[in-house]
Protein backbone atom coordinates (compact mmCIF):
# COMPACT_ATOMS: atom_id res chain seq x y z
CA UNK A 1 0.00 0.00 0.00
CA UNK A 2 1.48 3.43 -1.20
CA UNK A 3 1.05 5.99 1.85
CA UNK A 4 2.17 9.38 1.83
CA UNK A 5 3.30 11.08 5.26
CA UNK A 6 2.18 14.73 6.16
CA UNK A 7 3.09 16.50 9.12
CA UNK A 8 1.62 19.65 9.82
CA UNK A 9 0.85 22.69 12.65
CA UNK A 10 -2.47 22.78 13.32
CA UNK A 11 -2.95 26.17 11.52
CA UNK A 12 -1.63 24.91 8.51
CA UNK A 13 -4.43 21.95 8.06
CA UNK A 14 -7.21 22.35 5.62
CA UNK A 15 -10.63 21.50 6.85
CA UNK A 16 -10.48 18.23 4.74
CA UNK A 17 -7.20 17.04 6.54
CA UNK A 18 -8.79 17.95 9.96
CA UNK A 19 -11.60 15.79 9.13
CA UNK A 20 -9.70 12.81 8.10
CA UNK A 21 -7.32 13.10 11.15
CA UNK A 22 -10.29 13.32 13.89
CA UNK A 23 -12.48 11.09 11.89
CA UNK A 24 -10.13 8.34 12.56
CA UNK A 25 -9.30 9.43 15.90
CA UNK A 26 -12.46 9.28 16.55
CA UNK A 27 -13.16 5.84 15.26
CA UNK A 28 -10.08 4.64 17.08
CA UNK A 29 -10.31 6.49 20.70
CA UNK A 30 -14.02 7.14 21.06
CA UNK A 31 -15.90 4.26 19.21
CA UNK A 32 -13.42 1.28 19.30
CA UNK A 33 -11.93 2.30 22.44
CA UNK A 34 -14.55 3.78 24.48
CA UNK A 35 -13.06 6.27 25.61
CA UNK A 36 -14.80 8.91 27.28
CA UNK A 37 -12.85 12.06 27.48
CA UNK A 38 -13.10 15.27 24.96
CA UNK A 39 -11.02 13.68 22.05
CA UNK A 40 -9.87 17.26 20.68
CA UNK A 41 -8.02 18.98 23.42
CA UNK A 42 -6.09 22.42 23.53
CA UNK A 43 -3.30 20.28 22.98
CA UNK A 44 -3.77 19.71 19.35
CA UNK A 45 -3.75 23.79 18.73
CA UNK A 46 0.40 23.45 19.54
CA UNK A 47 0.78 20.31 18.09
CA UNK A 48 2.60 19.09 15.14
CA UNK A 49 -0.03 16.44 13.33
CA UNK A 50 1.30 13.75 11.35
CA UNK A 51 -1.22 11.49 9.20
CA UNK A 52 -0.84 9.39 6.48
CA UNK A 53 -3.07 8.64 3.23
CA UNK A 54 -3.95 6.42 0.98
CA UNK A 55 -3.98 6.66 -3.16
CA UNK A 56 -7.62 7.75 -2.53
CA UNK A 57 -6.35 10.58 -0.19
CA UNK A 58 -8.15 8.81 2.91
CA UNK A 59 -6.50 9.05 6.40
CA UNK A 60 -5.02 5.56 7.27
CA UNK A 61 -3.36 6.94 10.28
CA UNK A 62 -2.51 9.31 12.62
CA UNK A 63 -0.28 10.84 15.13
CA UNK A 64 0.72 14.50 17.04
CA UNK A 65 3.61 15.54 18.83
CA UNK A 66 4.38 18.85 20.75
CA UNK A 67 6.48 19.84 23.49
CA UNK A 68 5.65 19.09 26.97
CA UNK A 69 8.27 19.87 30.17
CA UNK A 70 10.66 20.60 27.59
CA UNK A 71 9.82 16.79 26.49
CA UNK A 72 8.82 16.19 22.70
CA UNK A 73 5.99 13.65 23.01
CA UNK A 74 3.76 11.69 20.66
CA UNK A 75 0.90 10.73 21.18
CA UNK A 76 -2.65 10.00 19.81
CA UNK A 77 -1.55 7.50 17.43
CA UNK A 78 -4.12 5.71 15.50
CA UNK A 79 -4.43 3.81 12.34
CA UNK A 80 -7.67 2.41 10.88
CA UNK A 81 -8.61 -0.88 12.32
CA UNK A 82 -8.95 -2.53 8.82
CA UNK A 83 -4.95 -1.77 7.95
CA UNK A 84 -3.56 -2.73 11.91
CA UNK A 85 -1.17 -5.30 10.38
CA UNK A 86 0.11 -2.76 7.49
CA UNK A 87 2.97 -2.06 8.93
CA UNK A 88 1.26 1.24 8.88
CA UNK A 89 1.90 2.51 12.73
CA UNK A 90 5.71 1.29 12.56
CA UNK A 91 5.96 3.77 9.19
CA UNK A 92 4.29 6.48 11.08
CA UNK A 93 6.91 6.62 13.80
CA UNK A 94 9.57 6.06 11.40
CA UNK A 95 8.15 9.28 9.37
CA UNK A 96 8.55 11.32 12.81
CA UNK A 97 11.76 10.17 14.04
CA UNK A 98 13.36 11.21 10.65
CA UNK A 99 11.44 14.66 10.88
CA UNK A 100 12.40 14.92 14.40
CA UNK A 101 15.80 14.22 13.51
CA UNK A 102 16.12 16.35 10.17
CA UNK A 103 14.63 19.23 11.86
CA UNK A 104 16.78 18.79 14.81
CA UNK A 105 13.70 19.21 17.31
CA UNK A 106 14.63 16.79 20.32
CA UNK A 107 17.36 13.96 21.29
CA UNK A 108 15.09 11.87 22.50
CA UNK A 109 11.17 11.15 21.63
CA UNK A 110 8.74 9.89 24.32
CA UNK A 111 4.87 8.61 23.78
CA UNK A 112 2.81 7.21 26.16
CA UNK A 113 2.43 3.90 25.31
CA UNK A 114 -1.27 1.69 26.19
CA UNK A 115 0.18 -1.37 27.93
CA UNK A 116 -1.33 -3.46 25.28
CA UNK A 117 0.67 -2.69 22.89
CA UNK A 118 3.92 -1.96 24.74
CA UNK A 119 6.08 -4.59 22.25
CA UNK A 120 4.93 -3.07 19.02
CA UNK A 121 7.01 0.15 21.01
CA UNK A 122 9.82 -2.37 22.04
CA UNK A 123 10.36 -3.39 18.71
CA UNK A 124 10.85 -0.53 17.46
CA UNK A 125 13.39 0.86 19.84
CA UNK A 126 11.70 2.27 22.43
CA UNK A 127 12.33 1.57 25.83
CA UNK A 128 10.12 1.75 29.12
CA UNK A 129 10.92 4.27 31.12
CA UNK A 130 9.06 4.22 35.12
CA UNK A 131 6.03 2.81 36.64
CA UNK A 132 2.72 1.78 34.59
CA UNK A 133 0.05 4.73 34.96
CA UNK A 134 -3.59 5.12 34.30
CA UNK A 135 -4.63 7.48 31.26
CA UNK A 136 -8.54 7.76 30.17
CA UNK A 137 -8.78 4.26 32.07
CA UNK A 138 -6.28 2.71 30.24
CA UNK A 139 -2.72 1.84 31.46
CA UNK A 140 0.18 3.18 29.87
CA UNK A 141 3.78 3.19 30.19
CA UNK A 142 6.45 6.24 29.47
CA UNK A 143 8.82 5.06 26.55
CA UNK A 144 10.88 7.21 24.75
CA UNK A 145 13.57 6.38 22.40
CA UNK A 146 17.31 8.35 21.15
CA UNK A 147 16.73 10.36 17.91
Amino acid sequence: MNITWHIKPFNKLSTMELFGLVRLRIAVFVTEQQITEPELDDQDLESYHVFGTDETGRVVGVARFFFEDSKLLVGRVAVDQSLRHAHIGSRMLIAIEDYVREHNLAETIYLHAQLYIKDFYLSLGYEPIGDIFLEADIKHIMMAKKT
